[in-house]
């Protein structure tokens, strides 16, 4: 906010534009002795100065005690005679606050906005802030951010839709940050939760925030106000967001375990060293990460019934005919009710740590197997650990016995239904034809009392 008019700056009679051009208009003017060979130089380009923020300002505007011509340095412009509203804020945010000078050099308005080629906020670039922030511009510049703004896309998000305004910008440690752990989700939400916006950009999942919001993990942020919870950066990364499909992003199919590991390193030490992650670790294409169990956005408590239930649904996507033969179990039948106090798939076969039967490891092993029905079944034994959850009566190879008793309950009963339905076929005509005799009969003439 400028405090006064520009003309009111500028005394009666003092120098001119033209007048601090006569001098400053040649290109080898400088001041003061060579610093490493090379002299300070103070040549104005007058088509820059034209173009800048302050093309309507005289030069005493900022240089006030300038006189043409003059020998003496003149002391250093203070931007605050005019910006006093935007001092005000730089004071409070990360870089003009005492804490964040003592920390680090604060930077300059000049630094960011010029000296005599001035450029209003609005149009500072990422290239402003890679002057002191380097390393965080070249990870975005190679983000799908970045990248989408280097192809024109206005509305790919930048520094400033992030950190908001430089002189406002605040510390990710601050409770008032836009970066603030506990805010984040707000933040990527001003683009992230708008379905129109996803669509033009071709994002599949366009209400993304809405969907974290109900999470196991937004619940835990927005309601609980948990820092150890995740939030968008923790899976997607900060300033080097890429597309899922880069091999280099976090959330590439491959890479997201290790992106869960970051906070649930334990289960991924099990996850590892299971089947499911053998087969992850191997390449193969089908085997399940994270996001296929829990999903990616919408991850629920475990303890939930639904999820117990969906979960059953989601290991026969691979498992179709295991999920087919339980089924036809009474385990199988109870939950496909809505219940869940019977044995699911992870009671059985465990969650995380998935061995497959012939590893002494599994829960399904000889070793193990009557130990892992005694968790229901607490007089469970070797005779009751021999029932086969996943038996086909269809496969006279694997389940010969269970084969013969099925065909021999099937001809039972189908026999008995052919022979009461010959039986009633016989029976029928017969009783019709004598329902008919007893129709032509005389009815009895009634007696006298």
């Amino acid at each position: 906010m400028v405090s006064g008019a520009p003309g009111a700056l500028a005394a009666p009679g003092a120098a001119t534009a033209e007048d601090c051009l006569a001098c400053h208009a040649d290109k080898g003017l400088a001041r003061g002795a060579p610093v490493r060979g090379k002299a300070l130089s103070v040549f104005v380009d007058e088509a820059v100065l034209k173009g800048s923020a302050h093309a309507s300002l005289p030069c005493v505007a900022c240089h006030r005690t300038a006189t043409a011509p003059h020998d003496e340095r003149l002391p250093a412009v203070s931007c605050a005679g005019c910006h006093d509203g935007q001092r005000a804020a730089l004071g409070e945010g990360i870089h003009g606050s005492r804490k964040a000078q003592a920390a680090r050099p604060s930077p300059s308005c000049a630094g960011c906005h010029g000296t005599h080629d001035v450029k209003p906020a609005a149009s500072l670039s990422t290239q402003t802030c890679a002057a002191c922030h380097a390393r965080q511009v070249d990870l975005y510049r190679s983000s799908v951010h970045g990248r989408s703004r280097a192809r024109g896309d206005a509305e790919a998000a930048t520094c400033r839709s992030c950190h908001g305004p430089a002189h406002k910008a605040l510390a990710k440690s601050d409770p008032q940050s836009s970066t603030y752990h506990l805010i984040l989700p707000r933040t990527c939400a001003q683009c992230h939760a708008d379905p129109e916006l996803a669509k033009r950009h071709g994002i599949e999942v366009g209400a993304v925030y809405q969907q974290y919001m109900d999470s196991i993990h937004g619940r835990a942020v927005t309601r609980s106000g948990l820092l150890v919870a995740a939030n968008c950066s923790d899976c997607h990364g900060a300033h080097e967001i890429r597309a899922r499909t880069d091999a280099a992003s976090r959330v590439f199919r491959a890479n997201i375990p290790k992106t869960c590991a970051t906070c649930h390193a334990g289960i991924y030490r099990d996850y590892v060293e299971s089947i499911h992650g053998k087969a992850a670790a191997r390449g193969a294409a089908g085997a399940p990460v994270c996001t296929d169990c829990h999903s990616a956005h919408q991850i629920r408590r475990v303890e939930g019934a639904p999820w117990q239930l969906d979960v059953i649904r989601e290991c026969g996507t691979c498992h179709k005919e295991s999920l087919r033969t339980y089924r036809d179990t009474f385990h199988g039948k109870v939950t496909q009710l809505g219940l869940t106090r019977v044995a699911k798939c992870s009671d059985c076969h465990g969650s995380h740590s998935i061995q497959p039967a012939s590893d002494p490891r599994s829960q399904v092993s000889p070793a193990s197997i009557v130990s892992t029905c005694q968790q229901c079944h607490p007089a469970a034994g070797e005779s009751f650990a021999q029932f086969h959850p996943h038996a086909d009566a269809g496969d006279r190879v694997r389940f010969p016995r269970l084969y013969w008793v099925n065909l021999l309950m099937i001809s039972l009963l189908v026999g008995t239904f052919a022979f009461f339905g010959v039986h009633t076929a016989l029976w029928l005509p017969r009783s019709l034809v004598e329902r008919l005799r007893r129709g032509r009969r005389p009815a009895e003439e009634p007696r006298d009392p």
